[in-house]
């Protein structure tokens, strides 16, 4: 599952609107909509922000995105990488 995926997927499982968690999160909703769309990446500060706003935290996230550790894979290059799209280092204008 990619990480935008799981963003909307947990909203709706919530049941809670765009508007809700990107108050919450302290976004606009268009820019939560851009970003469960996978027209837009988050930052890392944002990612944190939307997890805490609906309670996730950021070790079930990256559970549920397929992240695994490199300790825990079994040859190099086991398993998939690092969701460094999901974890970009820029800030953003929100």
């Amino acid at each position: 599952m990619k990480g935008n995926e799981f963003l909307k997927a947990k909203r709706l499982e919530l049941g809670l609107s765009l508007r809700e968690v990107a108050k919450k999160a302290g976004i606009s909703h268009v820019h939560l909509m851009r970003l469960e769309n996978g027209d837009n990446e988050a930052t890392f500060e944002v990612l944190l922000r939307l997890l805490d706003a609906m309670n996730v935290s950021l070790y079930t996230f990256l559970r549920e995105i397929g992240y695994q550790s490199p300790k825990k894979r079994k040859a190099p290059g086991e398993g998939l990488e690092p969701p460094t799209k999901w974890l970009t280092a820029t800030r953003s204008a929100d």
